[in-house]
Formats: C-alpha cells, structure tokens, sequence
C-alpha cells in the first residue's frame, strides 16, 4: 500500500507528464498553424532564443486567426509562467 508521499508524489509526476504533453501538442499546433500561413519556425531555435520566440508569438498574436492567437498566448503564458 502507498503512504500519502508516495501518493502525492505519483500524483504531482502524473500531473508534470500532462502538463508537458500539453504543451507539446500546443507547440505542434503553433507550428503547423503558423506553416499554414507561410512561416517556418525553428523550434529549437525558439526555445533558446528569446528575440526569435518573441518575433514569432508577437506576429501569431497579431494573425487574424483566433486559433494561432489563442496558441501563442498559451505558449507566451507558459513561457512567463504567469498563466491564471
């Protein structure tokens, strides 16, 4: 049997697993989304520069389309790490 640790610990790991799943599958679809518009991204690159990340989120959040602004405001949220 698990004591309360031991449950709280496999909770918290199954809930970082999901989380970065999510954000996986947010960066997939800001990808393609912004491939669909004719740009091609770096994702290595956005991860570790930040002047290359912000030009891409600030041209996804000027876009005219809902996805890609919800998608990048997801992403620039985690990024901050100020998401409510």
């Amino acid at each position: 049997m698990f004591s309360q640790s031991e449950r709280e610990y496999t909770v918290a790991n199954s809930v970082a697993k999901s989380d970065g799943r999510v954000l996986l599958l947010e960066e997939v679809n800001f990808k393609w989304l912004l491939a669909g518009l004719g740009l091609w991204i770096d994702m290595t690159r956005f991860h570790n520069d930040i002047p290359y990340a912000t030009h891409f989120l600030e041209l996804a959040k000027a876009s005219n389309s809902p996805t890609l602004r919800d998608c990048a405001a997801s992403l620039q949220c985690h990024n901050e790490m100020t998401c409510q």
